[in-house]
């Protein structure tokens, strides 16, 4: 068995599985993966790809969940420079800054023109920031929220019927370590197991046309 081209196949799978359909970026970006008990980490939340997609950001509503034994948020807000959504006068905003159950969020809308945020917007927009304090020893990953209707939703250009398109993207969740705590033992995300599978997939159906190619020749 030639595991190497067995692997290279698999991996094309996933490649071709993964990037079928092309999708803007949701990430939540922390200024270190590794604090001190008592210390605080930004977190960000920030959207990439859009030029690649030809999308702007003209509403959003989302929500992180996190470990609230390891740790308290003190700050959540606008990032600085999202007025690229309208500025104050053209945004209306409201946070759900409940933390009691390790949810966190928030939501914007703008009243400008598709094209007043075109001519506003990058590839890569910050949409909000959060600071978080260390707790106590041990490890918290932070996720976007599930439900696509309010926890993790990003809204791009009107159609015509004058109503905002839901953007299509992946999502990429963040660890943070907290003391004693450690990221690199962290258990895969469902996500990872999916995608995983799916290389396995490839590889073993690489791994039947190799086994029925041999079978045909001799």
């Amino acid at each position: 068995m030639n595991f190497k081209k067995t692997f290279c196949a698999g991996a094309a799978a996933l490649s071709l599985v993964a990037g079928g359909a092309q999708a803007a970026t949701l990430s939540l970006v922390a200024s270190a993966n590794q604090v001190a008990v008592g210390s605080n980490v930004t977190v960000d939340v920030v959207i990439s790809g859009l030029d690649a997609i030809g999308e702007i950001v003209s509403g959003f509503d989302l929500n992180v969940g996190y470990n609230t034994s390891v740790l308290g948020w003190s700050v959540i807000n606008l990032a600085p420079g999202v007025e690229s959504l309208g500025g104050e006068s053209n945004v209306l905003f409201g946070f759900d800054t409940n933390a009691t159950d390790g949810d966190i969020g928030g939501d914007v809308t703008s009243f400008l023109t598709d094209g007043e945020l075109d001519a506003l917007q990058g590839d890569t927009l910050t949409l909000m920031r959060f600071v978080f304090t260390g707790s106590t020893d041990g490890v918290s990953f932070l996720n976007f929220g599930a439900n696509p209707d309010f926890q993790r939703l990003v809204t791009g250009r009107l159609n015509q019927d004058d109503e905002a398109g839901v953007l299509n993207l992946t999502y990429q969740g963040t660890c943070i370590a907290v003391g004693t705590g450690d990221c690199n033992n962290r258990v895969p995300e469902p996500e990872t197991y999916g995608l995983a599978a799916i290389a396995l997939l490839g590889a073993g159906l690489a791994r039947r046309r190799q086994v029925a190619k041999g079978v045909k020749q001799a």
